[in-house]
């Protein structure tokens, strides 16, 4: 068997040594939020292709995942835009809410104000008791009036109902058309995949120095 040469020792050593310093300054960097380590990750690339050669399979390849990890830039960049949208919408939300509850009751009144069939049976009843009773011609000329004025009020509030209901309506949807669709989990799904990348690198870097 042959001897090992203190010089060859010691130059082992100190490359054991050096690589378990660069695989802290990787595990240290990977320590950062995941954000920010979309956004660059070049010191850990670096380091990681300086120490390349030296790492076991699994560790390379979990370590070159966590070393470009800026892929995942596009797709955490928009999650994190749609959920910041999500958030500041509650206020349009609710307003959303409470213009289609007031378009509701206004939808309501005109239905009321549409149903003029009981106005116009009135009016049938009083024009029969005009030609029947020629004495009462007076007060029930009056009260045709009446019942004409009315109906022609009804047919006014429902021309004017039916244009605010059509206006709002169309406020409506343009607010809508706002509303960013899914909801958070999906993508924070997209967010937890990309750091599950960053936890794995760091276990396996643990794994390999407790050795």
């Amino acid at each position: 068997m042959g001897l090992t040469t203190p010089g060859a020792e010691t130059s082992s050593l100190q490359q054991s040594a050096n690589l378990a310093h660069q695989l802290q300054l990787i595990k240290d960097l990977l320590s950062a939020p995941i954000t920010a380590l979309v956004d660059d990750s070049s010191k850990i690339k670096n380091i990681f292709e300086q120490i390349e050669a030296q790492l076991p399979g699994p560790l390379q390849i979990k370590l070159w995942s966590a070393s470009n990890l800026p892929f995942f830039w596009i797709e955490v960049s928009k999650a994190q835009e749609r959920m910041k949208a999500r958030r500041s919408q509650a206020s349009l939300k609710a307003d959303i809410t409470q213009k289609c509850k007031a378009l509701n009751q206004k939808k309501a009144t005109l239905d009321i104000k549409a149903d003029v069939s009981a106005n116009v049976n009135r009016l049938d009843l009083l024009k029969q008791e005009l030609a029947e009773l020629e004495e009462k011609i007076r007060t029930t000329k009056e009260l045709i009036q009446a019942e004409e004025a009315s109906i022609a009020n009804s047919k006014q509030e429902t021309q004017e109902i039916t244009e605010q209901i059509q206006a709002e309506f169309a406020e409506i949807s343009t607010l809508s058309w706002q509303i960013v669709t899914c909801d958070d989990k999906d993508d924070e799904a997209i967010i937890a995949r990309a750091d599950t990348v960053r936890i794995e690198a760091i276990h396996v870097i643990e794994e390999f120095l407790n050795q």
